[in-house]
Parts: C-alpha cells; sequence; structure tokens
C-alpha cells in the first residue's frame, strides 16, 4: 500500500487553495503614461487590474478607464485627486512627512529625527492602502475602510484601525486620522451635523454619483465644485437631502461661504 500523503503536507496543500480562492485574479495594468515624473503607482495598478464583477467598478474608482488601450485617465477617480500627487510638495518627500503624504512608502515612520529623503521614481502619493485594506486577507477584515499605520506590515490586520461604515463620526474620523484641521464650516448648523456624525466628510467629498450592480461608486478624486450637482444633493443611498432643491448653480456661487476658509494640511 502506498504511503499516505504526510499531514503537514496536507495542511500545506489546503492552505494554498484557500489562498487561490481568496486572492482575486489580476490582470496587468500599466499608468506609467498616467503617472506625473517622480512617481510609480504600483498599488494603483493593482486594484486597477483586480478582475472579475468589481474590475471596472475598482478601475473607476482608481481612476482608470480601461476602456481604452492603454488605459486613459477617469476623472472621477483618484488619479485626479490630489492624494495622488500629495508629495509634489518639496520638504514633504521624507520618511516622516510620509505619514500623511505617503502611508505606504517605505520606512514611512513618526519619528521626525528618523526622517530620510524618499527616491523619486518611488513616489506613490496617498494610495489606496491608506485607507482600504486591500493587502489583508479578506476573511481577516473587519471593514472595508480602516486608517493604516505607516511603517507596518499592510498584510496584518493588527496594523489597522478599522472603520464602521454606518457610524457617521468613525467615517469622519478616518479622514481626520491626516487632514487634523478640517475647514471650518461658517453655517453653524453644517458644522453641528458635522461633529455629530450626521454629516459626513464624504458626503460632499466623495459624493455617489451611480449604482452599478449593487456597488455604490463614490468619486474618488475628493473634489466638490467639480462633481456638482452631485456633491451638494446629499448623496445616493442616504435619506439626507442638502441643496438639492437650491442648484448645483447657487452652491457654486456660494461655496466659499458655506465651507469657510480652507486650512493647510
Amino acid at each position: 500500500m502506498k504511503n499516505p500523503i504526510p499531514a503537514f503536507v496536507m495542511y500545506v496543500l489546503i492552505c494554498a487553495a484557500l489562498a487561490a480562492l481568496q486572492a482575486p485574479e489580476r490582470m496587468d495594468v500599466s499608468l506609467d503614461h498616467l503617472a506625473p515624473e517622480n512617481y510609480a503607482y504600483r498599488e494603483a495598478e493593482r486594484c486597477a487590474g483586480c478582475k472579475g464583477d468589481q474590475n471596472a467598478f475598482m478601475a473607476r474608482a482608481a481612476g482608470v478607464d480601461l476602456s481604452h488601450k492603454p488605459p486613459a485617465l477617469d476623472s472621477r477617480g483618484w488619479l485626479a485627486s490630489v492624494h495622488a500627487r500629495s508629495q509634489s510638495h518639496g520638504e514633504r518627500v521624507n520618511t516622516s512627512c510620509a505619514v500623511c503624504h505617503a502611508p505606504l512608502a517605505e520606512g514611512a515612520t513618526r519619528d521626525e529625527d528618523k526622517a530620510r529623503p524618499i527616491p523619486k521614481g518611488t513616489w506613490q502619493g496617498v494610495t489606496c492602502g491608506a485607507c482600504h485594506p486591500g493587502s489583508v486577507e479578506q476573511s481577516r477584515r473587519k471593514s472595508l475602510v480602516a486608517n493604516y499605520e505607516p511603517g507596518t506590515d499592510p498584510t496584518n490586520p493588527d496594523n489597522y484601525i478599522f472603520r464602521d461604515r454606518t457610524d457617521g463620526k468613525s467615517m469622519n474620523t478616518q479622514c481626520r486620522f491626516c487632514h487634523h484641521e478640517s475647514h471650518d464650516l461658517l453655517i453653524e448648523e453644517k458644522a453641528e451635523m458635522l461633529a455629530a456624525g450626521d454629516l459626513r466628510c464624504i458626503d460632499c467629498h466623495m459624493s455617489a454619483y451611480a449604482l452599478t450592480d449593487g456597488h455604490v461608486e463614490r468619486f474618488h478624486n475628493f473634489r466638490v465644485e467639480e462633481n456638482l450637482p452631485h456633491s451638494c444633493s446629499g448623496g445616493l443611498g442616504r435619506s439626507m437631502s442638502c441643496h438639492d432643491q437650491t442648484g448645483a448653480e447657487w452652491f457654486s456661487r456660494n461655496l466659499e461661504r458655506v465651507k469657510g476658509p480652507r486650512k493647510e494640511w
């Protein structure tokens, strides 16, 4: 009789099979032609190349239109955001500033004394993994939204602060992980709503624009005025309504009065 497969070998084979089932199939997507000088969007390429029923959905969030060869820019997505160019500010291109400006940069540290320059050609900005635990196994993710602790292992769920997407305060804390000082809303009612979590940062800065195969698609360019009328109409799937009766033209004229002066981050 043939020797049975050793238990350890069987365990390894089973683990490999389960990992293969969990890992989404990917295709190669290059964004080098869309990247500004000194940037390399490797993680965004990985997200945009996710195959399956989320393929186009993930690509649009990344800011990539896969219907073109090579892929073209989709201005609704991350590639069109300031987050994608957050290291283009001189002194901020080091491993200490990377804590907020490029959280997944190698060597990112909160210790300013250990700061070192980040080589040109490797800049990546505030990339997907800063807010989404995409490197964590799906079965170990507590939420699809989380703050990553820079300089740690991105595959370990213990290195994330997972956020409750049903809790407005939790979602606003997600943004304030880096944006320590948001702009001062000059309309007291809106300021109170923001503090209470009844108004979320994403309601204006990541407003929803479509519902596709059960997925709520949100702008990932984080813009407000450019995304009108969506950014002033409450948000797809939300019971609240902001300025849907007032209109985008009014909101555009009164934007500074509504949001107050912008603070540097």
